[in-house]
């Protein structure tokens, strides 16, 4: 049996990955910026790459991890001379991977991880109107059981079961205000395929993950202007106040990962290429049961996210029989085109750093360490506002 208790820290300016997705789930995974697919062993190997566990020792693997994730303020420059700033979070997110030891060429694992999240929240007057807060949570509890075919192919299958709890809230005084908050358990499936030569220095692997469409169901509730149905001025001081069902659906998009890894004695470099699906995520639309509010706050808001790439580089180096450091780069593009940015999630494309380590107590345990900074690029554009035309 084989345990690692780690901590991580990560650093950023807003999230992990294009989009909301996040993909450093592992001690590992967080030193290398996630670059640990062909050559992912141990408890972590169940998430990133599930085939891979069939390499492992014939032990049971398990890994404990607390992740420390704070996110900086974000700065807008309007070209108004107005200058806008969210506020900075702060969040302790608990991880768990198992690994099994060999059952007849057999391996079965599981994970506990967050593989996705955002929180954006705005005190200032014009983010507020569309995004005073804006907020998903999700775990995932996922399975897997991997197959040796022989000494150098292993594949593997596993579930995916997701629960997620999303807030929305805008507010414009006097005028309306709408908060929404829900939740949903929903599933899907992800798949790998490793091979790795006699000699254990040259490995090649595939994996997927499948979409996960999260279907948040919950209550909404708030008030807003009579004038927003009338459009006659002598209604705008006429609140009206409302508590109702209230639902959306916002994809976990699929995801291809692409990976090649290559040791030179105690050093090993690789590279992955990842391909997320984010072109399934066309609209953002709010349905609520009350017509009223739907016909107020119900139309579909554009998204169009395009699919994107990411490129990960990571290196792991075997200091001495005990100590293992790691250091990580990924370049990640962008989801969110220029025409649909808004101040729910105002994305562009980042320069991820990342490194770490690991130190072996004794053949039972291993203690670990990680920090990861993603840097983003600043961009110029249209800045959306999901309701801006309520004025």
């Amino acid at each position: 049996m084989k345990k690692i208790v780690a901590f991580s820290l990560i650093s950023s300016v807003l999230l992990l990955a294009n989009g909301y997705k996040i993909p450093e789930q592992s001690i590992d995974g967080m030193a290398l910026s996630a670059a640990n697919v062909a050559d992912a062993n141990g408890a972590d190997a169940n998430y990133y790459n599930p085939a891979n566990m069939a390499f492992n020792d014939n032990k049971n693997h398990y890994e404990f991890l607390m992740s420390y994730i704070h996110l900086y303020q974000i700065e807008f420059d309007n070209n108004n001379g107005d200058v806008y700033k969210s506020r900075k979070e702060d969040y302790f997110i608990p991880l768990f991977h198992f690994s099994s030891k060999d059952y007849n060429s057999f391996r079965w694992g599981i994970s506990i991880t967050t593989p996705a999240g955002l929180s954006k929240k705005w005190d200032d007057t014009v983010p507020e109107l569309g995004a005073k807060e804006f907020t998903l949570k999700t775990l995932e509890i996922n399975p897997n059981i991997a197959y040796k075919i022989n000494n150098n192919l292993a594949v593997a299958f596993g579930v995916r079961a997701l629960r997620s709890e999303g807030t929305a809230n805008a507010f414009k005084a006097g005028l309306y205000s709408q908060y929404l908050n829900g939740d949903s358990m929903d599933f899907g499936w992800n798949a790998a395929a490793s091979y790795q030569n006699d000699s254990r220095d040259i490995k090649l692997a595939l994996t997927y993950r499948s979409k996960i469409n999260m279907s948040l169901n919950g209550d909404a509730s708030g008030y807003y202007s009579k004038y927003l149905l009338t459009h006659n001025p002598a209604d705008l001081s006429t609140l009206i106040s409302f508590n109702t069902n209230g639902k959306v659906k916002i994809p976990l998009p699929a995801a291809l990962n692409l990976a090649f890894a290559k040791t030179f004695n105690k050093t090993t470099l690789e590279f992955v290429l990842e391909r997320t699906f984010w072109s399934d995520y066309k609209e953002l639309d709010f349905n609520f049961n009350n017509p009223y509010v739907e016909a107020i706050f119900g139309t579909p808001i554009p998204k169009n996210w395009k699919d994107a790439n990411t490129y990960r580089i990571g290196l792991t180096h075997q200091c001495t029989e005990k100590l293992t450091a790691m250091l990580g780069y990924t370049y990640d593009e962008t989801p969110v085109p220029d025409d649909t940015i808004d101040f729910s999630l105002p994305d562009s494309d980042k320069n991820i750093f990342s490194g770490g380590f690991k130190y072996k107590m004794d053949d039972r345990m291993s203690l670990g360490f990680s920090v990861l900074y993603a840097k983003q690029k600043e961009r110029n554009g249209t800045l959306k506002n999901n309701q801006t035309e309520l004025l």
